[in-house]
């Protein structure tokens, strides 16, 4: 039932955004833009997730100004589910209106924002008239809109749609979040990294992403799992990928240099088991079975409320990053980098990124 839902979802938020009075043309010579999700910016109070975040997001949102990048935002920037929009720009009014200086410009020169389930509230014309001068002089030149095509080929939503609970029946977790969830983070002092996660649920909902996006052969880009994906291959997979590299290279170098390539094994294998470690050792599904590989079609941002940092994509002139900047150092880490016409031509095929590409 899930599966049809976000089926027929996708395929009507995708058709309208493509539209070519909707669609925002892409340059892979020129355009510089930076995709962030997930930030479910609160109160302030130990159940706000983004808050231990906030400096660093506002330090990254430095870096991509100066350098000239547009801001896209995929989704659940403000945590209505759990928050008063006014609560919210108690703290982070400046921080939303960097955003919106920042963000995209639309075909009618608005400003334009993608809602998830946890901000769709602001997208809503009631919540917009209702509000007093404080909200409009912010959100008048916005643009909110559900989906969003860069070019014809790159697909941008939050990913909740077709989710009962997130999509159709929003109203009724959001009071259930908002009486009781954020009761219980307050009380025992919980919300500092966010609750624990439904491993089972975000590995069968990225299936269905990477399924839509494997069919209708187009690069997706979505957020709300709060797992950054690069191509379709997760932070273990490009881990167990590293491993293998490391392991081919210990019978090809001399001794003096294998005790730095074995180190660098055990530092993979720890990372490994670290994020394996609240899977109860599972380990999450491959999108798909060995021995064929995926199309490298689905990315996901990641979010803003890791416990060591925040993660985005990047697409500068033609090539696209998967980035994780570092809370400690203020670092900015590339995870995943490949060239954007490229990767299309592989998802044209539905091919993976290790088969030889033959001439059209």
């Amino acid at each position: 039932m899930f599966s049809h839902r976000m089926n027929k979802k996708f395929g009507e938020i995708y058709r309208e955004a493509k539209k070519p009075e909707n669609q925002i043309p892409l340059d892979l010579k020129r355009d510089l833009f930076v995709l962030f999700s997930d930030h479910h910016k609160g109160d302030g109070s130990p159940a706000d997730d983004f808050k231990k975040n906030a400096i660093l997001y506002d330090f990254a949102l430095s870096y991509y100004k100066k350098n000239g990048y547009k801001l896209i935002v995929l989704g659940d920037n403000e945590e209505l589910w759990e928050n008063h929009y006014d609560s919210i720009l108690v703290n982070y009014k400046a921080l939303i209106e960097k955003e919106i200086e920042m963000a995209l410009d639309s075909p009618d020169n608005k400003k334009i924002r993608l809602w998830g389930n946890h901000d769709k509230e602001v997208s809503l014309r009631k919540f917009r008239i209702s509000k007093h001068t404080q909200y409009k002089k912010i959100l008048k030149n916005v643009e909110y809109r559900e989906g969003l095509c860069l070019g014809e080929n790159i697909f941008l939503i939050h990913g909740h749609q077709g989710r009962f609970f997130d999509d159709i029946a929003w109203k009724i977790s959001r009071w259930t979040v908002q009486f009781i969830w954020k009761t219980i983070q307050n009380i025992f002092n919980i919300g500092i990294d966010g609750p624990a996660e439904n491993f089972k649920i975000r590995d069968n909902l990225e299936m269905e992403y990477y399924e839509w996006a494997k069919k209708n052969n187009i690069i997706l880009i979505c957020g709300h799992t709060h797992r950054a994906v690069f191509a379709s291959s997760t932070h273990i997979d490009s881990l167990h990928s590293e491993i293998q590299q490391l392991k081919g290279l210990l019978d090809h170098i001399s001794s003096d240099k294998k005790e730095n390539i074995e180190k660098e094994i055990i530092s993979s294998q720890r990372q490994i088991e670290k994020i394996l470690m609240p899977r109860s050792g599972k380990t999450p599904k491959p999108f798909e079975e060995k021995p064929i590989k995926p199309v490298p079609c689905y990315f996901n941002d990641g979010c803003c409320g890791y416990t060591n940092g925040i993660t985005c994509i990047e697409i500068e002139k033609g090539i696209i990053r998967l980035i994780k900047w570092q809370r400690q150092e203020k670092r900015r880490i590339i995870f995943g980098e490949r060239n954007l016409q490229l990767l299309l031509k592989y998802i044209k095929k539905g091919l993976p990124l290790d088969d030889p590409l033959k001439p059209a």
